[in-house]
């Protein structure tokens, strides 16, 4: 997808958010309020103790931002193709994403961005700066840090699009389409705390409480040089079996005209 074709999407997702301001700004107060809820729990978990498993109060609240800043990145970059897309398939409309010059894949989930959550996105990053400057990290940890988020974000497209892209196959695939974010959910605390069968298998089959925990084990100092290696890894797998779905599905499309 070129620069230019870019801009004009982008533009044009301005432009629809400043045509429906009140969803937009409903959208927007709905996604501050549920993250302040967040931290203010995490306060109240560690008022009458100071370390919760090996986790400071800061560390739970490094989590959280963190987490939520994952969420609203996925949200900004691919949340409004996700939820079309069942649509799209469905009614037969996805031609005009099919018929560019461009890769259709890249293009129909790049195609909008969701502004209201980009706003989102900005406050939790200004949080993470506060509760991160308690850490002495090195560059290259701050770099790992922002790579492992980008990883873990990718991680998140990755289910989602997945889940979605059995609308190519099942016309009622609606019960498994909020399995991905309930994943994000339950993954936005400390490993440490969930039995040992259940942080197995979200570690090492489907990793998203590995992914999202990651970039806190690194401001730590945890080891996680493992973690990273493998969170690449699946990252890469996820996205070839994304790339073949897609392929697959637009064999069984059939086109509104």
């Amino acid at each position: 997808m070129t620069f230019k074709l870019w801009r004009k999407l982008v533009s044009q997702s301005i432009q629809e958010m400043l045509i429906d301001r009140k969803s937009a700004a409903l959208v927007f107060l709905i996604g501050i309020l549920f993250f302040g809820v967040e931290i203010i729990a995490g306060v109240v978990f560690f008022e009458q103790t100071e370390t919760i498993l090996n986790w400071t109060k800061t560390d739970y609240l490094l989590l959280v931002s963190t987490a939520s800043s994952i969420s609203f990145m996925y949200q900004t970059l691919f949340v409004i193709s996700h939820e079309n897309l069942t649509e799209y398939i469905l009614e037969g409309e996805l031609e005009p994403f099919l018929l560019k010059p461009v890769n259709s894949l890249l293009y129909f989930v790049l195609n909008r961005i969701d502004v209201s959550s980009f706003f989102n996105w900005l406050i939790c990053l200004g949080v993470q700066v506060y509760f991160i400057q308690n850490y002495s990290m090195s560059v290259l940890r701050l770099v790992l840090f922002a790579f492992t988020m980008l990883l873990a974000v990718i991680l998140i497209f990755i289910l989602n699009q997945l889940a979605v892209s059995l609308s190519f196959w099942v016309e009622d695939a609606d019960s498994i389409l909020g399995v991905p974010e309930y994943l994000v959910e339950f993954s936005s605390r400390p490993m440490v705390i969930y039995p040992k069968g259940i942080r197995f298998f979200f570690t090492w089959f489907v990793p998203i409480l590995m992914g999202l925990n990651l970039p806190v084990l690194i401001a730590k100092g945890d080891s996680y040089q493992t973690y990273l290696l493998l969170l690449m890894a699946l990252d890469s797998l996820g996205l070839l079996a994304v790339y073949y779905v897609w392929k697959a599905g637009l064999k069984r499309y059939v086109s509104a005209n």
